[in-house]
């Protein structure tokens, strides 16, 4: 047995504590006690701290603990209680010979009551101990009810205090509150001619109604009368109940004849509104976030429409998610829907006004039909959030009353919101709430898989045809390959292998990488190796443009159905090449070299678009290889993964280099929002070999799922201070990452010659494959779809 104890009493914190008594789960403040039973013999003779359990260290890690969970829905004091446990004995591992006592109290969750406890002791290995149950301690639950045997007792109501300490089973689970509503219920809709009855009534009813001895041990109850006797502080009595104290009660209580106008069904309970249309302010600018959703027709093309219609409303497009192939929920015979979320904003609709809108964008403009609900449409589009409003009517409910519970909404969703947003009802940040759901099992009763499919659309294949759908949950999609085929006289690797040559020679070149596993040509028209010189536009389109139409117009279905892409910078380039038929612009420059023009191109045709991260030009980028951490108060950065909490490396020049490539590229790609381009078009590659040194590229490779993973908040402020916020997550968008035969490796392997790099290609294709890379740029594509083959067995069970 421990004869000594180090203590720490009622440390104040923060918490949500699951739904209080008006059913919110909001933050309270709450009063943390700790009572260690340990034995400092040692530090006592010795008079060193080192022997003992430091109680300020105790208090400051609870603090910090707390602080930082504090948006977190604990959902009961009885798992803050277990948390802080846990957090004691973690943080105290060296010190294994105390058991711990933790008390969580909460003075504002219960309005009727001055505080409600938990208590639990546990031992090093977390477990309960057996002669010292948990407890709930309800103090001062003040009642009025009738009581008394006198006549002028009975006339009106009087106060009674309560207190109430419940001893747990082990695996009990009990929910205090509803404890709490059954008392009040019960005790205020009745009367009583003796105390003693009052408190045996609250023990029966307490062990009848909420397990019995299946989750209760004991009841220990004590009802005062404050005013029964002048001149005292109250008078009343305590009883020490279980079930054996009523096998000889016969008589159950009866709750369904009760009933108390303040006591609600927390199913029927309805949140307030917190704004009416009436008194709305339509002058303000105002944020909205709005599902869509198509199974119906053309699916990528009714949701472009359906960013038109919102346009032309005046309701801006700020930013737009990645798209989502999603099986149906609810009604599981229909077609697979392509789900997302836009960000909008506007100045002149209440929300009743914006669902009128959406409304008739619709059934008016697109003409949808709803046969029965949840079934196929050609369009829905929902309101999620609205500011920070709670609106609940028969027409509207925001937040969205389902979100919670589908991963089709909240993964879109996320992308676009910080992620310390709360949720406005639950106050728990919605990236937490996404979590959570991607770490439920789905009902297979309403939906057959809860999986999402990231598509990147090419507007000439169909979806059903189109390859570039990912995993960006659990990262199990198959390694796609970009065959690189070079029509340049000078690129680093292979340039003049194609230049000059007979058109018929480049097709069959071209089919042979198809052939060999390549599901994208990527055709260079210009060398954009380290010092090269660029040619002119018009030579640019000579070299790409006969190439591009003679693929398209192939005999050979394999090579005329390919995926093109065009590595090019130039705008009009691209252009023309789109027209001619090809599908992607691989662009190099991540659009620094023709911005506005780029941007304009890719938003116009809706291509794909690799951008790709560089500085300076292929003269100067050798000499911009300097990382620096960000000092830019208005650019707040960020990590976050779907499934999981993410740590990041403790490493400076790593989070410099990941970091500064991300900002650089996430800067761009707001650019590019700015000019209709839309985030599921983005494919995003670091830029292997591009203002690089050899380190950094290798560092490149060894965290790649990192750009997976980056955020960025960026405030940009007017003249007049006010601030606009634009986030961008990297969350949902596909990578390419383009290693293969790069001087870094040649530098590593001693191979001088390009040509010579395969071993060192293939290993760090594999290093790619195992940071969840979606598509690899490569020359040797029958060697690289082998190696691609073999990490997607080792890394994905795919085989």
């Amino acid at each position: 047995m421990f004869k000594d104890t180090v203590f720490i009493s009622n440390l104040a914190a923060t918490a949500i504590t699951g739904k209080d008594a008006w059913n919110r789960p909001t933050p309270q403040p709450i009063g943390i006690t700790v009572s260690l039973a340990t034995d400092f013999h040692n530090a006592s003779v010795t008079d060193n701290l080192k022997y003992s359990l430091n109680y300020a260290v105790i208090s400051r890690n609870i603090s910090e603990y707390m602080k930082q969970n504090e948006h977190h829905n604990f959902k009961s004091l009885a798992n803050i209680g277990e948390s802080i446990s846990d957090l004691l004995y973690k943080t105290n591992a060296k010190h294994d010979n105390f058991q711990a006592k933790v008390s969580i109290k909460s003075t504002k969750s219960e309005i009727r009551a001055n505080s409600v406890e938990y208590v639990l002791s546990r031992d090093k290995t977390g477990a309960k101990l057996i002669d010292t149950p948990d407890e709930y301690i309800v103090h001062g639950l003040r009642l009025l009810t009738i009581i008394g045997v006198f006549t002028f007792e009975r006339l009106q109501r009087q106060i009674v205090d309560v207190d109430l300490c419940i001893k747990l089973k082990p695996e009990a689970n009990l929910t205090i509150h509803k404890i709490i509503d059954d008392v009040v219920l019960y005790v205020e809709s009745s009367n009583f001619k003796t105390v003693e009855t009052l408190v045996m009534k609250i023990g029966q009813l307490i062990l009848q109604n909420h397990g019995g001895d299946v989750m209760i041990e004991t009841v220990d109850a004590k009802v005062t009368k404050p005013n029964a006797i002048t001149f005292t502080d109250g008078v009343g009595v305590t009883s020490k109940m279980n079930e054996i104290s009523f096998k000889d009660v016969k008589e159950k209580i009866d709750m369904s004849a009760l009933s108390n106008a303040s006591t609600l069904n927390s199913n029927e309970f309805n949140l307030p509104t917190s704004v009416e249309d009436s008194n709305f302010n339509k002058d303000s600018e105002h944020v909205a976030y709005i599902a869509f959703g198509s199974n119906e027709g053309e699916q990528v093309e009714n949701i472009n429409r359906a960013v038109e219609l919102l346009e032309s409303a005046k309701i801006k497009v700020l930013a737009t998610s990645s798209l989502y192939i999603s099986k149906p929920m609810y009604v599981k015979d229909q077609a697979d829907f392509y789900n997302g979320v836009f960000k909008v904003s506007f100045s002149n609709l209440s929300p009743h006004d914006l669902l009128k809108t959406l409304k008739q964008i619709e059934y008016q403009e697109m003409n949808r039909v709803k046969e029965f609900t949840n079934g196929p449409r050609s369009i829905d589009l929902d309101i999620l959030l609205y500011d920070d409003v709670v609106i609940n009517s028969n027409d509207l409910n925001i937040p969205h009353i389902s979100m919670l519970e589908r991963s089709f909404v909240m993964q879109p969703l996320c992308e676009l919101v910080v992620p310390d947003q709360l949720h406005p009802v639950s106050a728990e940040p919605l990236h937490n709430h996404l979590r959570e759901l991607l770490k439920s099992k789905p009902n297979d009763q309403i939906q057959e898989s809860a999986d999402l499919l990231q598509i990147v659309p090419i507007p000439r294949i169909p979806d059903s045809s189109n390859p570039l759908k990912f995993d960006q949950v659990d990262h199990t999609s198959s390694t796609l390959i970009m065959g690189i085929l070079n029509v340049t006289p000078d690129s680093f690797s292979d340039g003049g292998k194609n230049f000059g040559n007979p058109i018929e020679t480049i097709c069959s070149n071209a089919l042979q990488l198809i052939e060999s596993g390549a599901t994208i040509i990527d055709i260079g028209g210009v060398s954009t190796r380290p010092g090269s010189v660029e040619p002119t536009e018009e030579e640019e389109l000579e070299r790409l443009i006969p190439v591009v139409e003679a693929i398209r117009s192939s005999s050979n279905e394999l090579l005329s159905n390919c995926i093109i892409s065009i590595d090019t910078y130039r705008s009009g380039v691209a252009e023309k090449c789109l027209l001619a038929g090809a599908d992607i612009i691989n662009d190099v420059s991540m659009g620094l070299y023709d911005d506005k023009k780029m941007f304009e191109i890719v938003s116009k045709y809706g291509c794909p678009y690799i951008m790709n991260h560089t500085r300076g030009t292929p003269q100067t980028m050798s000499k911009l290889t300097n990382y620096q951490s960000n000092t830019n108060e208005d650019i707040i950065e960020y990590a976050t993964d779907p499934r999981r909490e993410y740590s990041e490396s403790n490493d400076s020049a790593v989070q410099n280099l990941t970091h500064g490539i991300s900002r650089e590229l996430a800067l761009q790609m707001l650019k590019a929002f700015d000019h209709g381009v839309k985030k599921w078009q983005i494919i995003l590659d670091p830029g292997i070999g591009f203002a690089k040194t050899l380190s950094q590229n290798l560092t490149i490779i060894r965290h790649a799922s990192f750009f997976k993973k980056y955020g960025v908040l960026v405030n940009e402020r007017d003249e007049n201070n006010h601030v606009k916020h634009s986030y961008v997550s990297f969350n949902g968008i596909s990578s390419l990452l383009g290693p293969s035969r790069k001087k870094f490796l040649g530098t590593i392997c001693n191979e001088p010659v390009a040509s010579d790099r395969l071993v060192s290609t293939a290993a760090s294709i594999m290093a790619c494959i195992e940071q969840n890379t979606d598509i690899v740029r490569v020359h040797d594509v029958a060697e690289m779809k082998k190696v691609c083959l073999t990490g997607d067995a080792i890394y994905k069970g795919k085989y």
